[in-house]
């Protein structure tokens, strides 16, 4: 009799917490592989771009709120409060209200590599062949190539990576041939800085006065708003993604082979987390509460600022992507042709898809707690039935 009471005290337990949860996440699929993936301040929406050319618009109730196409891959994406921009490998740059109503398209020589705003949207600074910058009304201010240099062969350099800070009043690149450049809002080079190999990404503080750069040569390299001499520290591996908090206090880079790394600049290595494949995506919150990773053997990692794990999800498909809002609550990723968008406060264990315009919509996946009261119900049902036959 013990027993039954106890069961049937679960499933009392159970069934309105089941009942009344709100889904800790949702995905969809969008028709194509997720290039990259953006999300509000505030974590009100992401976006996803895909190498089909969509440009997905997910809100954080799983409501898919548009969806349409830029006309070829999207390799980047970013947000900025009400604008969404997104740059493809044809060389087209595309500006949108957050309603998915376009402002304008213009175009830059070579593909789209990445985008940055400033944190009051009004200014776009777009990494392709040259460093371009936009205003919000699609006026474009400046340009800057990248010198050829010693490093560079016979082949042009170009930009891989940009960085603007929040106040907007400075920008940073990194390039194919090792240059890192420091920038005020006019495109005056305040300082350059050197890598071996190419630079894969910068980041900056939100007021500029600590900037991050990791690449191909396996060195973090980490710079003043004067330039000079940077703290730079062997990684072991080469940095294929980094992220700097808001403050600056915290820098974390994922490697290839599989390591997330985070340390405090010009000082030391705080942790170290293994993931046993390659580490492409990389995020933290402003202040360093929540740091995540996505990696090639297809899951996505949530960790707070001491390493500690809070959650880990399966995506079922190589993580391309990851990005969190300012307070690290919520958190996009992209994964194969999926895309995700989770509140980071409990571990995902409920999902709901949503299809968008002409993509396939996925089935839902069923709670873990709606899952438990089910099986809870039988075994109830079993013991009383048993009792009953004595």
């Amino acid at each position: 009799m013990k027993r039954t009471a106890l069961i049937i005290a679960l499933i009392v337990a159970l069934v309105p917490a089941a009942a009344g949860a709100e889904a800790s996440y949702h995905g969809v699929s969008t028709g194509g592989i997720v290039n990259d993936v953006a999300i509000t301040a505030d974590g009100k929406y992401m976006v996803a771009g895909t190498s089909n050319g969509g440009i997905v618009c997910l809100q954080r109730d799983g409501t898919v709120s548009w969806n349409v196409s830029a006309g070829s891959s999207v390799a980047a994406v970013a947000v900025a409060g009400d604008y969404v921009a997104a740059g493809t490998e044809g060389g087209d740059v595309l500006l949108f209200d957050g309603n998915g109503g376009r402002y304008w398209t213009k175009s830059v020589a070579g593909s789209v590599r990445d985008l940055a705003f400033a944190g009051d949207g009004r200014s776009l600074a777009v990494a392709a062949d040259r460093i371009v910058l936009f205003t919000n009304l699609g006026k474009e201010e400046w340009n800057r190539a990248m010198q050829p240099g010693a490093r560079s062969g016979d082949t042009r350099p170009y930009v891989t990576s940009v960085a603007f800070t929040n106040d907007g009043k400075f920008i940073v690149t990194g390039s194919s041939n090792g240059a890192i450049l420091f920038m005020n809002r006019e495109g005056k080079l305040i300082w350059e800085g050197l890598a071996r190999s190419a630079v894969t990404a910068v980041d900056a503080s939100r007021d500029g006065s600590v900037v991050a750069t990791g690449g191909r040569d396996r060195a973090l390299q980490v710079y003043g708003r004067a330039g000079g001499l940077p703290w730079a520290l062997p990684t072991g591996a080469p940095i294929l993604a980094l992220a700097l908090s808001g403050d600056g206090r915290l820098v974390v880079v994922g490697k290839e082979g599989g390591d997330v790394e985070c340390y405090r600049p010009n000082d030391a290595l705080l942790w170290k987390n293994r993931t046993g494949s390659n580490v492409p995506a990389v995020d933290v919150s402003r202040r360093g509460e929540a740091v995540a990773a996505g990696n090639t053997g297809g899951t996505v990692y949530l960790w707070n600022s001491n390493g500690d794990v809070r959650w880990s999800f399966d995506a079922d498909a190589a993580v391309s992507a990851v990005a969190l809002s300012d307070n690290g609550d919520y958190l996009a990723a992209g994964a194969g042709e999926r895309a995700f968008i989770f509140r980071t406060a409990e571990g995902p264990v409920t999902a709901i898809a949503e299809g968008t315009e002409g993509a396939t919509t996925d089935p839902a996946q069923a709670g873990g707690a709606g899952a438990l009261v089910g099986l809870l119900a039988v075994a109830a049902a079993g013991v009383a039935g048993r009792l009953r036959r004595r």
